[in-house]
C-alpha cells in the first residue's frame, strides 16, 4: 500500500491536534475544578449532579426559611411577654383593690394604672415587624388588627389565618399565631363555666368562681333563695337550684317539678350554710359554694335572691381587663352594692387567669414550634454536608491525578510535534 506525503502529513497533525484537545480538556479541568465539564463526559454522573444540585437548593431554602421562622417566632414571643408581664400587673393590682382596706380613692388609682397597662396592651397587639407587617394580622399582614370602638369595646380586623412555611421535606412549621387565636379566643369563667349574681340582689352572698368535679354536665343552672313564707324572727335561708328550662334539680325529691308549681306548693328547700358546697350541682360536675357571714359590711344572701352557672363564652383579653376597670367604678357602699363589686372582682380574677393562661399556652406553643426548628435545622444541616460531600465525589477534581495527566499529556503533545516535524523533513532526495 503506497502512503503518500500528504497523508503522512495528515496523520501527523491529526495526532497533534488530539494531544492538544486532550491537554486543553486537562488545563481547564485544572482551572475550573470540575471533573466534568459537559455532559458527554460523564452522562451519568452528569445527569446525577443536576439531582443533586436541586436537593442542595432545596435544602439551603428549607435553612432560609427556618431562619425565617425562627426570627418571627422570637418576636412574637418577645411581644407576648411583654403582654404577660402587664396583666400579671393588672392582677397584682386586682388583689390588691379587692382587699376590704382599699378606699374609693385607693382603687381609682388602681383603675388609673391599669387603664394604662391597657393602652400598652393594645400596642403591643398592634406591634408590627421589620417589613411593616402586623404579626397578629393573620393574613391581614397590612392591616392594624385591634382598634377601639370608642364605646369601651375592641374590634378586630385581622383574621384567623396561620402563616407555614415548609422546613423539610415533610416538616411544616407555623410562623406566627393570629391575634384572634392570641387575644379574643379565651374562654371567661373557669373555662368551663362561669358563676354570677343576679345585679338585683340585696344580700351579701358572694359566690366562687367554682370548679369541675367530675364530668361537668352543660346547662344554664340557676340558684335561688326562696321568699319569705312566715314571720318567724329565725327562719332558715332555704335554696332551690334549677336548670334551664326552670325544672327543679334540688331538693332531689322534687325534681323535674317546675318552679311555680315547687313555689305554690310550699315544698321545703335545702337549707344554706355559708361556704357549703350547693347541693344537686355537685352531681352535675359543678362544684360551688356560696359564702356570706354577717358582718358590719356583709351578710348572707337574702331570701329571693338568686345566682346563675352558664357555659363558659370566649371573651376577648381587652374585655377582660376593660370589666375590671368598669368593675373599679362601681358604687361601693352598703351590702348590696359590696357584695356585688366582690362577685365582680371575683369573675374578674378568674377571667385574668384564663386570659394569662392563653398567654401561656401561645408562648409555650411557640416554644415547642422553636425546638422542631432546631431539630429540623440539624437534619438539614447534616443532609446539606452530605449532600455536598457526593456532589463533590461526582463533580470535583483530582488535583493529583489531573497535574500527572497533564504533564503526560504536554509531553505527549511535545513528541507528537517532533515526530511530525521529523516526518515533514524526510525526502527521497536526500539519498540522491
Amino acid at each position: 500500500m503506497r502512503i503518500s506525503s500528504s497523508l503522512l502529513s495528515k496523520i501527523g497533525l491529526n495526532t497533534m491536534l488530539a494531544q492538544q484537545k486532550k491537554l486543553s480538556d486537562t488545563q481547564t479541568q485544572v482551572a475550573t475544578g470540575r471533573r466534568i465539564l459537559a455532559p458527554s463526559d460523564d452522562p451519568y454522573g452528569s445527569a446525577r449532579t443536576l439531582d443533586l444540585k436541586e436537593a442542595v437548593n432545596l435544602n439551603k431554602q428549607y435553612l432560609a426559611n427556618s431562619a425565617q421562622i425562627e426570627n418571627r417566632l422570637g418576636f412574637e414571643e418577645g411581644v407576648l411577654e411583654g403582654v404577660e408581664n402587664a396583666m400579671q400587673r393588672v392582677r397584682e393590682l386586682t388583689i390588691q383593690a379587692a382587699n376590704d382596706s382599699q378606699t374609693i380613692e385607693t382603687r381609682r388609682m388602681i383603675r388609673d394604672e391599669i387603664e394604662q397597662l391597657l393602652k400598652q396592651v393594645i400596642a403591643l397587639s398592634n406591634t408590627a415587624d421589620a417589613n411593616g407587617e402586623y404579626i397578629f394580622s393573620g393574613y391581614q399582614g397590612n392591616t392594624k388588627p385591634f382598634e377601639s370602638d370608642g364605646a369601651g369595646g375592641f374590634n378586630y380586623y385581622g383574621d384567623d389565618g396561620q402563616r407555614f412555611l415548609k422546613v423539610g421535606t415533610s416538616t411544616t412549621v407555623a410562623m406566627g399565631d393570629s391575634g384572634a387565636a392570641t387575644f379574643l379566643d379565651i374562654k371567661n369563667g373557669n373555662g368551663k363555666f362561669q358563676t354570677r349574681d343576679n345585679p338585683d340582689n340585696q344580700g351579701g352572698g358572694i359566690i366562687d368562681p367554682g370548679t369541675v368535679n367530675g364530668i361537668y354536665v352543660a346547662d344554664n343552672y340557676r340558684i335561688s333563695f326562696l321568699p319569705p313564707n312566715s314571720g318567724r324572727f329565725n327562719e332558715p335561708v332555704e335554696y332551690y337550684v334549677l336548670d334551664g328550662n326552670n325544672n327543679i334539680i334540688e331538693p332531689a325529691s322534687q325534681a323535674g317539678m317546675s318552679e311555680s308549681d315547687f313555689i305554690a306548693g310550699g315544698f321545703p328547700a335545702v337549707v344554706y350554710e355559708d361556704g357549703a358546697v350547693i347541693q344537686g350541682l355537685d352531681k352535675l360536675g359543678v362544684n360551688v359554694n356560696i359564702q356570706g357571714t354577717p358582718t358590719a359590711e356583709k351578710g348572707p344572701p337574702l331570701r329571693q335572691d338568686s345566682f346563675t352557672i352558664s357555659p363558659s363564652n370566649n371573651q376577648s383579653l381587652f374585655a377582660t381587663v376593660q370589666n375590671l376597670i368598669d368593675t373599679l367604678g362601681m358604687q361601693q357602699q352598703g351590702t348590696a352594692d359590696l357584695s356585688e363589686f366582690h362577685n365582680a372582682m371575683n369573675r374578674n380574677i378568674v377571667d385574668l387567669d384564663q386570659s394569662i393562661g392563653k398567654l401561656l399556652d401561645v408562648r409555650s406553643s411557640i416554644g415547642a414550634r422553636l425546638n422542631t426548628l432546631d431539630k429540623q435545622i440539624a437534619i438539614n444541616e447534616t443532609f446539606d454536608l452530605q449532600l455536598n460531600t457526593t456532589l463533590s465525589e461526582i463533580q470535583d477534581l483530582d488535583y493529583s491525578e489531573a497535574v500527572t495527566r497533564l504533564n503526560l499529556q504536554l509531553v505527549g503533545l511535545q513528541a507528537a510535534q517532533n515526530a511530525y516535524t521529523k516526518v515533514q523533513g524526510l525526502s527521497l532526495f536526500n539519498f540522491l
